[in-house]
Formats: structure tokens, C-alpha cells, sequence
């Protein structure tokens, strides 16, 4: 595999939930245990997002049985951890990232036009809003985004100090 190809995810995991089983994809980075999909032409307005290399089949090898690519896979328990953790915060990231493409840096420098509170006080109150919502419906399948959107508003939280 290499950049720039295409690829059809094939499964997802616990640790690599985004994108659609069975659509196409194109690769635009590479790292150790993990490859960056895109789902259009323009990375930059497309749907990105990382997976591991198990994860996908090379388009071309559709409707042949798959194939044993030769990529460095992690050896211990530990570096299994570590590339699982690396995908969970860069996933977070890119969401944040797509966000502040979107909306602007209005969760550091808010616009004040309803809400006159700094940008610490507004973040405080939307994690709040996320903390109420796990309390209520508590955590399942359903309040997934939840989560990371809560870790996503601490991680913005800690740049606002």
C-alpha cells in the first residue's frame, strides 16, 4: 500500500470506528501501525480519518480473497496500547481541527454575541452540557460522540488556561 491508493474498509474495530464497511477510500499518510483515509479528492474537504492497515483491502484485490501486507504491526501489549491510543486522540483531534476549520477559534476566542462568557467559562458550560447528558442516558453506543466530544472540550479547556 502507499499513498494515494485506493482501498474499501473491510471492518472496523473498537479502537478504529469511523468510516463505512464496504466503501472506497483513498490513502494520504502512512504511519508505523496506522494509515490516513479520505473519503474525497481534497483531503481538506473530505471526511479523513485513520485506521489501521487490517482494516482495509486494496481495491483491486475486491473480488480476490485479500491480501498479507507487509506492515509493521505492533509486538507487545504495549506498543498495541500505544498505536491504539495514538488512533483514538488523533481521531479526537481531527474532529476538533475540522471543527475549528468550520467554525472558526470560536471555542478560545468566543464571539460574544449571546453569551458574554471568556472562553474557560464557556467551555466549562459546555462540558457541563456533556456531563449532563452521560448522567442521563449514561454511556452506550449511543452516547459514543459524547465522549469524545467531552474529551475533545477538556483537551480545548486545557489550551484556554
Amino acid at each position: 500500500m502507499k499513498i494515494g491508493d485506493k482501498v474499501i474498509l473491510v471492518q472496523t474495530t473498537e479502537h478504529y470506528s469511523r468510516g463505512v464497511v464496504g466503501s472506497t477510500y483513498k490513502i494520504v499518510d502512512i504511519l508505523k501501525t496506522e494509515i490516513k483515509l479520505c473519503s474525497g479528492v481534497d483531503p481538506d474537504l473530505s471526511h479523513c480519518f485513520y485506521t489501521h492497515p487490517n482494516n482495509v483491502m486494496h481495491s483491486s484485490l475486491a473480488n480476490s480473497t485479500g491480501a498479507d501486507y507487509d506492515i509493521d504491526k505492533p509486538k507487545t501489549e504495549s506498543e498495541a496500547f500505544a498505536a491504539d491510543l495514538d488512533a483514538m486522540i488523533r481521531n479526537i483531534t481531527d474532529l476538533l481541527k475540522s471543527k475549528n476549520k468550520a467554525y472558526g477559534n470560536s471555542a478560545l476566542k468566543p464571539a460574544k454575541i449571546f453569551s458574554q462568557l471568556d472562553a474557560t467559562e464557556s467551555l466549562c458550560a459546555r462540558i457541563d452540557d456533556k456531563l449532563m447528558r452521560i448522567k442521563n442516558r449514561g454511556i452506550t453506543d449511543a452516547t459514543e460522540d459524547t465522549v469524545d466530544d467531552l474529551i475533545g472540550y477538556l483537551l480545548l479547556l486545557k489550551m484556554s488556561m
